[in-house]
């Protein structure tokens, strides 16, 4: 599970890193991301890669890829701060996945 806060004040929640990539992707913007963590508490970057150049018979399009790496160590409680952020959770879904989640991350600090 990767979560990502946004600067919508929004807790995103994706089954993968390459959902995540797939939708900033989709934004075409790394600034619209405040903060991105896994389940386990490792925090990471948002890097554009080279643009891409898509020629077609018609227009030249650009394409930004982006990718993740970790950054730091692994901070449990600068997790539960970013999802304390959080005004709400999408999808709804996933909302008793992170409930679930903090629960793990509080009971692993005693």
């Amino acid at each position: 599970m990767l979560i990502t806060l946004q600067n919508d004040n929004v807790l995103y929640v994706y089954d993968s890193p390459e959902e995540a990539v797939r939708d900033v992707e989709a934004l075409e913007s790394d600034e619209s991301i405040h903060a991105v963590f896994d389940d386990r508490g490792q925090s990471y970057t948002v890097q554009r890669a080279r643009r891409k150049t898509i020629f077609s018979l018609w227009r030249r399009n650009e394409h930004a890829a982006f990718f993740l790496a970790p950054k730091g160590g692994v901070d449990r409680d600068a997790l539960l701060r970013t999802i304390a952020q959080a005004r709400t959770i999408a999808p709804r879904t996933a909302v008793r996945k992170v409930g679930r989640l903090v629960d793990e991350l509080v009971h692993s600090r005693r």
